[in-house]
């Protein structure tokens, strides 16, 4: 009989004692098992190596608080924990002032090639700052193309030092500033336009309507992407190692790294200790943004009688506003992206040399012949595509029992999914090294493209979740209750109406985990072995010996590939990222 056709009426109904009405509570229990076990596992052993006087491998019980009281005591700690806050204050400032401002330009002024401009601005979200710290040495490093054209055309020698505290500093700003473009861009759209046409029939200037009325109704998207811009710089790690390393300059993340991984023999406790901190700090940070846009609903600008939005005349200000913004685009975003696409097509980058007479394929050529560099690329594609699919499949299956179930734990499981926001990519990479270490049969893992894998789907479980909760709050739940009236299991009605009406939502969930794995770094730090190479790891390698070119080739060959499968997904299958 089919699933969906009437319940028989023969007394008492045969699904309340067939072995099919105990298989709901399996699968909803098995899908909570499930995502304990992704965010535990990596958290679990990483707090038990933080107050374990041992190695985990070596342990037999035991607690103690001596990793702190020697973290606390290292002579260093001060500079730590001094470059560590000043960082985040000149990045977030950096981003926070930049990403606010262009992103009323573009959304609200009447500049021109507004639309231009904002898919160039929001292009580094697509790329890690990896790339972008490798971009940024090669256009703006002491003899970056950049500096060196600088140079020659005024004669001042060094003008700038990007190896310093406030330089790396200000590249970290740089690539974040498009996340706070994409947080507030919505925010200046989506505002009630009789607000401002109210302003401008007082007689308020556009500058004064901005100040007193848009930024106001901004709120809410300025506490999250300024709570998320102090996650993204506590956690910032790739920019701070490529211009912090050679002058000396650390951070609590780098720090980590250096004890964890450059040493000769890692101090295990210490660094847990430390990677504990970070966490706490993060999760403070997440709880505090939650805890500030829980009145969000007093800035509520769009309603029925809203209106057209109309953008704002600049007057006289409009070809200046249009020329920073051009300049910010070009100096700051394309280039860096050309820095790289040229030094990938010449044996030597410099003003002083026309790159048509030393450009060359060898740096391709080289990445084509070393099978290291071959099986980066395959591995990071088939850990992009495969992961992705994982990924959905999970985060979906979460999002259903938490959603749409009447499962006793859905509440638990729904904050459940949420907290590997809390846990910086760094965090994660070292909790799933241990958990490799400490959890019977997960050794089989090691050096594998799974344990990868594993890494980056609780690295970005929230994002994924992100995208298919709020579509499936969008699916009215008649469509539950007419298949439980049919006969219907839930899983049934999940599986065969709810899931195929989540086909968009799934889609855009594949294709922003794929993105983000291929862009991933920090989640392969420490897991990274011979065999299981990705493409961050392939650079990060090529980078130490100075084989500047083969970096820049694979930079540009992760920035294609990004950009085919963003084509491909949101042109051939009218996917959008944005919701």
């Amino acid at each position: 009989m089919d699933e969906l056709s009437p319940p028989q009426s023969t007394g008492s109904s045969p699904r309340n004692f067939s072995g099919k009405a105990f298989a709901e509570p399996v699968i909803q229990n098995a899908v909570m098992a499930l995502c304990v076990i992704l965010v535990m596992a990596p958290v679990a052993p990483l707090v038990l190596q933080a107050f374990s006087p041992v190695p985990l491998y070596a342990w037999r019980g035991g607690l103690t608080l001596g990793n702190f009281q020697n973290l606390f005591t290292l002579p260093e700690i001060s500079d730590l924990a001094g470059n560590t806050l000043l960082f985040c204050a000149i990045s977030i400032t950096f981003s926070i002032v930049f990403g606010v401002a262009l992103a009323i330009i573009v959304a609200r002024t009447d500049i021109p090639a507004r639309k231009l401009l904002t898919n160039i601005l929001l292009w580094p979200i697509f790329v890690s700052p990896l790339v972008i710290g490798f971009g940024a040495i090669l256009t703006y490093g002491p003899t970056g193309y950049v500096t060196s054209l600088f140079t020659h055309a005024t004669g001042i020698a060094n003008p700038w030092n990007i190896y310093s505290l406030t330089g790396l500093s200000l590249i970290s700003g740089l690539s974040m500033a498009p996340m706070t473009i994409l947080y507030c861009l919505s925010s200046a759209q989506q505002q009630d336009p009789r607000l401002e046409q109210a302003a401008r029939v007082a007689g308020a200037s556009p500058f004064r309507t901005m100040r007193r009325i848009t930024l106001p109704m901004m709120r809410p998207a300025l506490i999250f992407s300024f709570a998320m811009n102090i996650v993204a710089a506590l956690e910032m790690f790739a920019i701070p190692l490529l211009l912090g390393g050679p002058s000396g300059i650390r951070l609590l993340t780098t720090f980590i790294y250096d004890k964890g991984f450059e040493s000769g023999r890692p101090d295990y406790g210490l660094v847990s200790a430390a990677s504990l901190i970070l966490l706490v700090l993060v999760a403070l940070l997440v709880l505090l943004q939650t805890f500030l846009l829980r009145s969000s609903h007093r800035f509520l600008s769009v309603g029925p009688k809203g209106g057209r939005m109309d953008v704002m005349g600049l007057g006289a200000w409009k070809w200046g506003v249009f020329a920073a913004t051009l300049l910010y685009a070009l100096f700051g975003i394309v280039a860096i992206v050309f820095g790289l696409f040229l030094r990938s097509f010449v044996l030597v980058l410099s003003p002083y040399i026309s790159p048509l007479s030393v450009l060359t394929l060898k740096n391709y050529h080289d990445i084509w012949l070393d099978p290291t560099y071959r099986h980066a690329i395959s591995n990071t594609v088939m850990l992009a595509i495969g992961g992705a699919f994982a990924g959905v499949v999970v985060t979906g299956a979460i999002a259903l029992v938490a959603q749409r179930s009447n499962y006793r734990l859905r509440r638990v499981l729904d904050m459940m999914v949420q907290l590997p926001r809390a846990v910086p990519g760094l965090i994660v990479s070292l909790g799933v090294f241990y958990a490799v270490i400490f959890i019977p049969g997960l050794s089989l893992l090691s050096g594998t493209l799974w344990v990868l894998g594993l890494a980056y789907i609780v690295r970005h479980l929230p994002a994924g979740y992100g995208i298919i909760a709020p579509a499936l709050l969008q699916v009215t739940k008649d469509f539950d209750r007419a298949a439980n009236v049919a006969g219907a299991r839930w899983s049934t009605t999940m599986r065969r109406i709810v899931a195929p009406i989540l086909k968009p939502a799934l889609l855009s969930c594949f294709t922003l985990l794929m993105i983000l794995f291929f862009k991933e770094y920090a989640a392969a730090i420490f897991l990274y072995r011979p065999g299981n190479e990705v493409i961050s790891m392939a650079m990060l390698n090529a980078w130490v010996p100075g084989y500047t070119g083969v970096v820049a080739s694979l930079a540009v060959i992760q920035i294609a590939l990004t950009t085919l499968l963003l084509v491909i997904f949101t042109r051939l299958f009218g996917v959008r990222l944005n919701g």
